[in-house]
């Protein structure tokens, strides 16, 4: 009996160190979904039951136990997983906040809404009051639905704290992100790889119908966000018979006044305000109906006698991307709208809805400094300023990166990719075969030919086809993402540097 438990241990050691350890799956019970960890990627894998068990860890991280399982609660953290020789830290939230009770599942929305919520990203929503500034905002519809793709800065106090990439949605009632967090350098496209890697396992397995949501407010008469007159009226749809509550506060009163209307058997309504004098306002309106959850909005208000009302609704950036870029707004009927850019200066008056736009030449490379006056009779007169500069163009900008691309050596950037991960490399070869693969091109690069074949091979991934000939002689230049392993046309494991493309040219 001894020897036969002796031989099945021998045994189990033989196919432990036989096969590798699998993939890591986690399920995420609360939103209904799971996702896979490649192997051997991240060292560390924290979720909210196995905080205790790492105390060492979070403790070099500066943290607590306790400390890290109140933020985990409070951010609706389900994984933070650290690759700790990349410098990337990868964390999943979900929070049955603000955002998920309201859409619940932004997959069954319209694209107005879903273009809103997008915009909440911008530069004025709510994400960069907490410090993230969105570059890069995107809806793609994948697998498992409909997701922002996003890039970012985050910082604290004004000070920088990560880089990173980011997949957001919102389903089954909670806002769920997938963040790839960088510290400690620039982004590189081996970062936003690592991210597609694990987010393309990512699935929801179970997919919840849509409650009755809260209230619904169609408005069509709003509140202005500037004024010259003390009286407005908000006009709109929402459910029959709605109690409509909208409470004025001063910035400089401690006071509200309250102003109530209800909707009518058609879900119509209009709501009069009166300002009582000049000044700033902050208002809240609440909509109430019987059996539905209650809705809340809060409008910025400025009313000052003689102030002509101005909404920039496309301003300038602080980069412009393109070779032009158009300045639009909103005002009142006959304004005269100036626009002067580095001095050269354009004029015109607005039509009977108020709507003004500027086409731009930012063509040129450099700084562009913009000023838009506007002018009524008995208004006073507006003007916005605003300092941009033109990116690099685009031949500019792949001179650059020729300019910044290195080139060690083959054998040691293959014996040692670690050490080249995400760095931008060179190299002039051969372009021995080229395949689309699911909407990827595979390139297959060799330093050398011989007599026999290639030698001193790579892969190369690209976004679509590189337009060179097979055969071709080119210099490649590429971000190191790691090794790929495939196999020989004879079955063999092989193992070659993996480079994204950034760059094909024809080599001399």
């Amino acid at each position: 009996m001894m020897h036969k438990r002796l031989m099945i241990t021998l045994l189990l050691l033989c196919l432990m160190t036989t096969f590798p350890a699998l993939a890591e799956q986690h399920s995420f019970a609360a939103f209904h979904a799971s996702l896979t960890l490649p192997d051997g990627v991240y060292e560390t894998v924290l979720t909210p039951n196995n905080l205790a068990s790492h105390e060492a860890f979070i403790q070099t991280q500066g943290g607590t136990v306790q400390a890290w399982e109140a933020d985990f609660k409070a951010r609706g953290i389900w994984l933070q997983a650290y690759d700790q020789d990349s410098d990337r830290v990868l964390v999943v939230s979900a929070l049955e906040d603000v955002d998920g009770q309201r859409f619940f599942d932004i997959n069954e929305h319209t694209s107005d809404v879903r273009a809103d919520y997008r915009k909440s990203h911008g530069r004025d929503g709510a994400w960069s009051v907490l410090g993230y500034n969105y570059d890069s905002i995107s809806w793609k519809n994948f697998s498992a639905g409909r997701f922002l793709q996003l890039r970012y800065t985050y910082r604290q106090g004004g000070e920088l704290v990560c880089r990173g990439f980011q997949r957001r949605t919102i389903r089954n009632g909670y806002t769920i992100t997938v963040d790839l967090q960088v510290y400690g350098r620039n982004l590189s496209s081996g970062d936003n790889t690592a991210l597609n890697k694990v987010f393309d396992t990512f699935a929801f397995s179970q997919v919840l119908p849509m409650p009755e949501l809260p209230i619904t407010l169609a408005e069509t008469d709003t509140a202005p966000v500037e004024t010259y007159e003390r009286a407005f009226t908000m006009k709109g749809e929402t459910k029959p018979n709605a109690r409509l509550n909208a409470v004025v506060m001063s910035f400089t009163d401690t006071q509200g006044q309250v102003f109530n209307a209800t909707a009518d058997k058609n879900g119509k309504y209009s709501l009069p305000i009166d300002l009582p004098r000049e000044g700033s306002y902050l208002m809240t309106l609440t909509v109430e109906s019987p059996g539905l959850e209650s809705l809340t909005k809060s409008y910025s208000i400025t009313y000052q006698e003689g102030l002509l009302p101005a909404v920039i609704t496309a301003p300038p950036p602080d980069l412009f991307p393109q070779d032009s870029f158009t300045l639009m707004g909103k005002t009142e009927s006959g304004v005269d709208v100036t626009l002067s850019v580095n001095g050269v200066t354009s004029q015109k008056r607005t039509g009977r809805d108020g709507e003004f736009s500027f086409k731009i030449d930012t063509a040129n490379e450099g700084g562009y400094s913009i000023n838009l006056s506007l002018t009524k009779k008995g208004f006073n007169e507006r003007v916005f300023s605003y300092n941009a500069s033109r990116l690099i163009s685009q031949e500019s900008r792949d001179e650059a990166l020729r300019q910044t691309a290195v080139s060690p050596a083959y054998i040691e950037m293959a014996a040692n990719p670690e050490g080249y991960d995400g760095q931008l490399l060179t190299y002039t070869g051969y372009l021995v075969s080229k395949e689309d693969a699911s909407g990827e091109w595979i390139l297959r690069i060799a330093l050398d030919k011989t007599d026999s074949g290639f030698a001193q091979e790579m892969i190369v991934t690209a976004e679509g086809d590189p337009g060179h000939a097979v055969d071709s002689r080119v210099r490649v230049y590429g971000y190191l993402v790691g090794r790929n392993i495939g196999q020989t046309a004879a079955g063999e494991e092989e193992i070659l540097p993996k480079l994204q493309l950034a760059l094909l040219d024809l080599a001399p």
